[in-house]
């Protein structure tokens, strides 16, 4: 087969086309845009781009990179390298490096023509160097950023991409990536990133499906260059099912070509001469990249094998296209096949000359140390011994870059094939417990606390504390803060880590781990742990002047000083932490403090001062690459602020988006309960009961987890209470009052015992009369009076609980729900404010004080109308019907009730509540009229009915449908 089967032209995309050219004329106008073009392979992703991006008006830059299918977990930022090297090659090594910082360049690592690179820096200076550099280029011309196969990227370039997205202010930039889709499975990062895509800037996406016949047609008469047979195009079109990648291939095949259309792209180079099939195959196994002519040259066999002919046959058949960084496959489907195809002993043969020829362009220095590509070919190779020395080099430039997972990746390949090697530590020049405490490191580093607290365990097995206290003490440390994250434990370590570590042997090392025992404390309420051993970390951080030792001792204090009520002190302490950890770049450190002192301006009633703060740490988190750790437990945050002043949707979106980037298990139950707290005020309880369940599922199997547990318990007893479950609320009040004043933080407890006194009022509203239920009522009360008193802080928020509770434990007067009213009011807690108006609104109309009750559900109808808070509203409009006070929900009264019994509203009203089994004086208590008038309505209802019996009442009523019609009232 000689005959090219490329179209010269590009059909039925003329839509697609229109949509980037205009993300291009906004991005030139100064708002920058992202375009994703996605579909399954050979849609014509790339050409549609490289027809959309030719002869764009104002002369841009367009760079280009493409992500590799090999290594794409360990090879960090390689379409962004190339991106960079394209700008490099386009503008001049000098001018690039004017534009860089002076003193050295972190991109230095990348591309070491920009000169050395500074010899510490910090997670997101690349990032910022690589938007600084974009910016700035854009301001001489427009500049076009394409990012090929983002399906392939590794986890360092989907954040530099997802950071570029949402970092490109007022820059002339356009960024477009394609993503294959269709084989990828659900749950695959480059989904995630899709998803995470949507968080700070505006992205679009095309999606290409399939083509029409008609563009069929048109393809395959430019590919012929004659008029389509239309029976043909036809069978083409059903065959190729519109992909352009297929009728390609179909259009030189005969009527009747064998086998699938994978099967079909392989007869394409089935007659190849052996030297281009030879070159095919080297390019296959090369992973995607592009590749020199004199590299392909080494690889078939050095002098006398090159391999010009052979690209010119490729060439000329459009099997392989020139690019700016080497000859490459035209289409990675076709490289699949190739590579494929290979049988398992020549696909290893390839793999190792692969690398030899790479190992010597490293060492005669003109390929740098080949790193990840030498160990990835080397272990497809089967030669471990030369692939895990190459991982290890591989592993230690990753990490320098701050590229953790790609780090992460090549430590765990070094350790898969350390079995494998005779005498591996000799090889790389460190043990294998050295090997796993970096794995630990790198993947606390990257968030990925599972696989930390294996690889943590597995150097302690292979340790001896007595002969190696204070490496064991380091691992400990690492594993208990590991844990701390993963479920809230790790408390057992660190405290077996402070004993190996007495003071004077290694003071940083000590305060280190006092700091982080301190940590964990504070989140399990054990506050006086806490403040003894921060304060001794403090101590140690002071007398030897470090900073970076100082900052996550302050963090912890400011916390304790703001469970103490002294919020000025802890904002300072809060202050001090910030500047330190942010001068040490301890981004943990610098982080966890929008979110403690957010925290703490919520427990002071200040819920917008808050949002603002939790949204200020959540843009830095995104700034420094923690999106997915910190950045979503300030996700949290800022939601539960959104939430208390009633701004749902915003509440909602924060934590959709920070559930998008998959965060930790522990992290993402935090999460989760926000969003089905939020749910469950809006009536949506499918949503929330698949909410608690996934909850409910990670607590079972989870130790620790203080806070989540309380948390979750809270939602529990408020859908109890909810459903008119009060009974099924009080078994989960009795589960919890014994630990709650323990084990459970400040705020959750003074919340636990308003949800208690209100199941046991309820409890005792449904049974007036059971001396048993109103003993075992005032016993709980007084339990949980004893709960809310342990809560020694005075926060305005816990002053609001305690108001609540003493009106819903005590007498009831009005006066008292008034003065809890006031205080959700003052801080701006709208639902809290309604829910307790229409609980001081029942109060008055017990007292018949039915002004009073009017005006107070009509403050609380309107609020909880405007947040859209259907099942309180639907109670309000209850309690407005039962006491006669319809104008509050907006109807009209009236004494005609328009049934055929001719039962008055109120004798409907006493029907409804008699027919689910209620006695004159619970019924009496609920309609808010006497147990005389009660008696007298039933009287009516019975002869009116023509019934012998309540029972027999309540069964007409259903047949008749009269308990389906709802008073106006």
């Amino acid at each position: 087969m000689t005959d090219s089967a490329v179209s010269p032209l590009l059909v039925g995309r003329d839509g697609e086309i229109a949509v980037l050219r205009a993300a291009y004329d906004r991005a030139r106008a100064g708002r920058p845009s992202t375009v994703l073009v996605s579909g399954e392979a050979g849609i014509g992703k790339s050409r549609l781009v490289a027809e959309a991006v030719r002869e764009l008006p104002g002369d841009p830059l367009v760079l280009s990179g493409g992500c590799l299918e090999l290594g794409a977990e360990g090879a960090p930022y390689v379409p962004f390298i190339a991106v960079l090297r394209d700008l490099v090659r386009r503008l001049g090594r000098d001018r690039v490096a004017a534009l860089l910082p002076p003193d050295g360049a972190a991109l230095g690592d990348w591309l070491p023509e920009l000169g050395p690179a500074p010899e510490r820096y910090g997670p997101a200076r690349l990032l910022e160097e690589t938007l600084a550099l974009l910016s700035s280029a854009a301001e001489a011309r427009p500049v076009v950023v394409v990012v090929e196969d983002l399906h392939w990227a590794d986890a360092s370039s989907r954040e530099l991409f997802a950071y570029l997205v949402r970092n490109l202010a007022r820059a002339a930039v356009l960024l477009v990536g394609t993503v294959r889709t269709g084989e990828p499975a659900a749950g695959r990062p480059d989904r995630r990133m899709l998803a995470e895509l949507g968080r700070g800037g505006a992205v679009e996406r095309v999606g290409l499906g399939p083509l029409a016949h008609r563009h069929v047609a048109a393809l395959l008469a430019a590919v012929d260059g004659r008029p389509p047979d239309p029976a043909r195009s036809g069978r083409i079109h059903r065959r190729s099912g519109g992909n352009p990648l297929f009728v390609e291939a179909l259009s030189n095949a005969g009527e009747t070509p064998p086998g699938d259309l994978r099967t079909l792209l392989l007869a394409r180079i089935a007659d190849l001469p052996a030297p281009s099939h030879e070159t095919l195959e080297i390019l296959a196994v090369a992973g995607g990249g592009g590749l020199a002519d004199d590299l392909i040259g080494a690889i078939r066999g050095g002098p006398g094998h090159e391999p010009w002919d052979a690209l010119a046959d490729l060439t000329g058949r459009d099997l392989v296209v020139a690019r700016e960084d080497g000859y490459a496959i035209r289409h990675d489907l076709i490289r699949e096949v190739v590579y494929d195809a290979l049988p398992p002993s020549r696909r290893r043969r390839m793999h190792a000359r692969y690398a030899a020829a790479l190992a010597a362009r490293a060492g005669d220095g003109t390929g740098g140390d080949g790193g990840l590509a030498l160990a990835e070919h080397w272990t497809a190779a089967g030669e471990y011994g030369r692939a895990l020395p190459a991982a290890w080099r591989a592993a230690g430039h990753a990490g320098r870059q701050n590229a953790h997972d790609e780090q992460l990746h090549l430590l765990e390949l070094v350790l898969d094939q350390w079995a494998k090697v005779p005498e591996p530590a000799e090889l790389i020049g460190a043990d294998r417990a050295d090997v796993l405490e970096r794995a630990a490191t790198a993947a606390f580093d990257a968030g990925r606390s599972a696989a930390g607290v294996a690889h943590g365990t597995a150097a302690l097995d292979a340790l001896d504390p007595a002969a190696e206290p204070e490496r064991t003490a380091r691992l400990l440390g690492l594993r208990g803060r590991l844990r701390s994250r993963l479920d809230g434990g790790g408390r057992d370590d660190l405290e077996r880590a402070v004993a190996l570590v007495p003071p004077g042997t290694s003071d940083a090392l000590r305060s280190r781990l006092l700091s982080a025992l301190a940590f964990t404390e504070f989140m399990a309420v054990g506050l006086d742990e806490a403040r003894r051993h921060a304060t001794e970390a403090r101590d140690i951080a002071d007398r030897l002047g470090d900073g970076a030792l100082r900052a996550p001792a302050q963090l912890v204090l400011g916390a304790l000083h703001g469970t103490s009520g002294d919020v000025e002190r802890a904002g300072r302490a809060f202050a001090e932490a910030r500047r330190d950890a942010e001068a040490a770049g301890d981004a943990y450190t610098f982080l966890t403090t929008f979110q403690w002192e957010s925290s703490l301006w919520a427990d002071a009633g200040r819920y917008a001062r808050a949002a603002d703060l939790a949204r200020t740490g959540r843009l830095a988190a995104d700034r420094l690459g923690q999106a997915r750790s910190r950045g979503s437990t300030l996700a949290t945050v800022h939601a539960v602020c959104l939430d208390a002043l009633g701004r749902w949707d915003e509440a909602e979106a924060v934590i959709d988006d920070a559930l998008a980037l998959a965060p930790p298990p522990l992290y993402t139950a935090y999460l989760r309960l926000a969003a089905a707290d939020i749910a469950h005020r809006r009536g949506r309880f499918d949503r929330a009961g698949t909410l608690l369940r996934q909850v409910t599922e990670f607590a079972v199997h989870t130790t620790g987890a203080a806070e989540a547990r309380s948390w979750l318990a809270l939602t529990r007893i408020a859908r109890a209470l909810d459903e008119d479950a009060p009974d099924t609320a009080d078994v989960i009040v009795r589960e919890h009052l014994a630990s709650a004043p323990d084990t459970w933080p400040p705020r959750e407890t003074a919340h636990f015992a308003v949800l208690g006194a209100r199941a046991q009022r309820a409890r005792r509203a449904a049974a007036p009369r059971n001396r048993r239920i109103a003993a075992e009522t005032a016993d709980r009360l007084a339990d949980l009076a004893r709960v809310l008193d342990s809560v020694r802080i005075a926060t305005p928020l816990i002053d609001a609980f305690r108001l609540t509770f003493r009106a819903l434990a005590e007498s009831g007067e009005l006066a008292r729900w008034d003065e809890a009213a006031a205080a959700w009011d003052d801080l701006e807690n709208r639902y809290e404010t309604a829910v307790v108006l229409a609980e001081g609104a029942a109060a008055a109309l017990a007292s018949n004080n039915r002004p009073g009750a009017r005006s107070r559900l009509g403050r609380a109808r309107a609020i909880a109308a405007e947040l859209g808070a259907a099942p309180l509203l639907a109670r309000i409009d209850d309690l407005a019907a039962r006491g006669r006070l319809t104008d509050t929900s907006g109807g009209t009264s009236g004494n005609a009730s328009g049934n055929a019994f001719g039962l008055t509203r109120r004798e409907l009203d006493v029907l409804r509540v008699l027919a689910r089994g209620r006695s004159n004086q619970q019924i009496a208590a609920e309609l808010f009229i006497s147990v005389n008038t009660v008696a007298t309505h039933v009287t009516r209802v019975l002869t009116k009915l023509g019934a012998g019996s309540r029972t027999q009442a309540a069964a007409r009523a259903r047949e008749s449908g009269l308990l389906d019609d709802r008073p106006a009232g």
